[in-house]
């Protein structure tokens, strides 16, 4: 299978293309992965150049604005990466019969009276942000595609940058000498990138290919605060006991642009696809592996 994907350079992006190459279903497959390095993703024809001249099976756009306050603060950014960017993907994708793999965000929902069990994929959404409306919007696009697969999943961690990846940002301010104030009754499912890549592997090599909209994230619930302690116990306990993290309310939190309080997702369709994720606690854990492994000095030869 011929595969497109968007958004390549970016943490889950690089974590997927990892798992493609290492995977044996999928070790062989055409991959082009492309980034805003080679162009923007809302130019309609660099896009549609692109995407004609390799004609893809499948198409796995992670091309996106993530960061809730940056579309906040610039609507015309989010609308033209967010939604834009959508559009000219799907475009590309009816043109040559690609099927489409949209990544969605549980910040499509508003919080409010968040059910027991979590938000279904059949729950109504209601954004409280610019973000949250145009991943809504991405996802309404992605839907005009025939062969469309919306994966809707909550709190990233595992990238290589601070403003987004609580994990590593809590770590690095510790490290710092920083104690960085985290949210204590803020809930949702924090997910680990290289779990979501394997997610993605597992739902596009089942045949047919699940269609429609998928929740997927890590097990169990978490707010920012038990998510940073955690880190910090796991990758060094020593900056636990000296910098620990500040719990602080969410009534109490100035945010620039809106967040659901609670916005756990249910993920009982994954399972019912035969999918199982581990618990964000293990998630976290390899992850504070890998920084660790990416901390150290190379080992010299001779």
């Amino acid at each position: 299978m011929r595969l497109y994907i968007t958004g390549a350079d970016g943490s889950l992006g690089t974590a997927l293309l990892d798992r493609l190459r290492r995977d044996e279903r999928t070790a062989d497959w055409p991959v082009l992965g492309v980034s805003v390095a080679d162009f923007d993703i809302a130019d309609e024809t660099a896009v549609a150049e692109s995407i004609d001249a390799f004609r893809p099976d499948l198409v796995l756009h992670l091309a996106a604005v993530s960061i809730v306050a940056a579309c906040q603060t610039d609507p015309e950014l989010a609308l033209r990466v967010n939604v834009a960017g959508v559009h000219q993907v799907a475009e590309g994708c009816l043109r040559h019969g690609s099927g489409l793999v949209y990544i969605s965000s549980d910040y499509v929902f508003d919080g409010v009276d968040a059910p027991a069990d979590g938000y279904r994929e059949t729950d109504v959404p209601n954004p409280l942000s610019v973000y949250g409306l145009t991943k809504l919007a991405g996802e309404q696009i992605a839907a005009t595609v025939p062969a469309h697969l919306v994966l809707r999943t909550s709190w990233l961690f595992g990238g290589a940058a601070e403003n987004n990846d609580d994990v590593l940002a809590t770590i690095r301010q510790a490290e710092r000498g920083e104690r960085q104030p985290l949210i204590e009754d803020q809930l949702s499912r924090p997910t680990y990138t290289v779990d979501l890549a394997r997610a993605i592997i597992e739902l596009i090599t089942m045949a047919p290919m699940p269609t429609g909209t998928v929740h997927v994230a890590n097990e169990g619930r978490a707010s920012r605060y038990e998510l940073g302690v955690h880190a910090l116990r796991v990758y060094d306990a020593r900056l636990d006991a000296d910098h620990p993290p500040v719990p602080v309310a969410f009534a109490d939190t100035v945010f620039v642009g809106g967040r659901p309080k609670v916005s756990a997702l249910n993920t009982d369709r994954l399972a019912a696809l035969g999918l199982t994720m581990p618990s964000w606690q293990d998630a976290v854990a390899r992850h504070c592996v890998e920084l660790r492994r990416a901390g150290q000095p190379e080992e010299r030869v001779g």
